[in-house]
């Protein structure tokens, strides 16, 4: 079974440098997470922050 996880970074946060992206990223594979999606959330307002969706085995944060 797998488990979902959306973690959404705020666009001060990002800039014209992903490096902070990028960190978020690596910090939850360290715990299983693989991303499976990347989109910017245009919808509120003009800010447009990135959404994160990630993924893993339901198993596999109990390491």
């Amino acid at each position: 079974m797998k488990e979902y996880k959306i973690i959404e970074i705020e666009r001060r946060n990002i800039k014209n440098d992903y490096t902070y992206a990028e960190g978020v990223m690596a910090s939850e594979a360290q715990d299983g997470w693989e991303v499976v999606s990347v989109a910017f959330d245009a919808n509120k307002d003009i800010r447009s922050n990135m959404v994160i969706t990630f993924c893993r085995d339901k198993n596999e944060g109990s390491r």
